[in-house]
């Protein structure tokens, strides 16, 4: 059986939009997803993130290499259709996906451009904004909302097609800490039901909890594999532009060997054996 989602030493190169720049490439990116996996995708603005995210929805084509979904690759026109309803892209500011001037509308969109059934729309709408906590909110124009509101707005517009795998860029920017919690939280349940996660972000902490990482560094993979072991890079991560929590910068300083731990919580289990 296929992976569901994989990268075959993808490249693609574009020219920055600011006149006078350098082109900008990803250089043969490797990456495999199955169900329920969560990876992190880590670097600085500009690394290459956003582009990678394209990429694997078939927004962006491979200039070389293959992007996959369920075997079916980005290339060919005919799969498009079929893997634009199982690869769903978060964008970072949840307002450049809104189209519509309700959140019942906005839900219903894109079951309505695949011509589903208006009393199938009707219950899969309701579930949907039931399930991410909307339904009060049915009626409001979405650039009403609160940050919170408009990212869970934004997921359920995408959850709605049942996608088996959610693109986060940068899904918790702009959040305050209980729309961060809560935002988590559906994503938690989201993974446990099958759905893969990969979340594209600087910040090490929200994807302490992986399966898996890459760090791009100017269009390149400059490091993969599992958050415990990320600690043998900690002197790499300035460089990269990841924000590490303080307490991997204190870890590194106590100890010569990194800890083998995954997060915070184990840290501090670490911290006071």
């Amino acid at each position: 059986m296929p992976a569901l989602l994989a990268l075959q030493d993808v490249s693609y190169a574009h020219a920055r939009q600011r006149p006078g720049s350098a082109e900008f490439r990803l250089e043969e990116i490797n990456l495999q997803i199955e169900a329920g996996d969560f990876c992190g995708i880590l670097g600085a603005n500009g690394s290459g993130k956003s582009t990678l995210a394209r990429l694997c929805c078939g927004l962006y084509l491979p200039d070389s290499g293959e992007v996959l979904v369920e075997g079916c690759s980005t290339r060919q026109e005919e799969n498009r259709r079929r893997i634009r309803q199982a690869v769903g892209l978060v964008f970072q500011n949840p307002e450049n996906q809104f189209v519509a001037e309700t959140v019942t509308a906005e839900t219903a969109f894109a079951l309505e451009n695949l011509g589903v059934p208006p009393a199938e729309i009707r219950r899969r709408v309701r579930d949907t904004l039931d399930r991410f906590d909307l339904g009060h909110l049915a009626g409001m124009p979405p650039h009403r909302l609160s940050g919170g509101e408009k990212r869970r707005l934004s997921l359920a517009a995408l959850w709605v097609l049942r996608p088996r795998v959610l693109l986060l860029d940068e899904p918790l920017s702009m959040l305050d800490s209980g729309s961060k919690k809560k935002v988590c939280g559906f994503l938690q349940e989201l993974r446990r039901e099958g759905t893969a996660l990969l979340w594209f972000t600087s910040a090490f902490a929200e994807v302490a909890g992986a399966d898996h990482l890459l760090v791009l560094e100017a269009g390149k993979t400059a490091w993969q594999g599992r958050p415990g072991e990320f600690w043998g890079e900690v002197e790499k991560a300035n460089r990269w532009g990841i924000e590490l929590p303080p307490v991997y910068e204190i870890a590194a300083g106590l100890s010569q060997s990194p800890p083998p731990v995954a997060g915070e919580e184990e840290f501090v289990s670490w911290l006071w054996k």
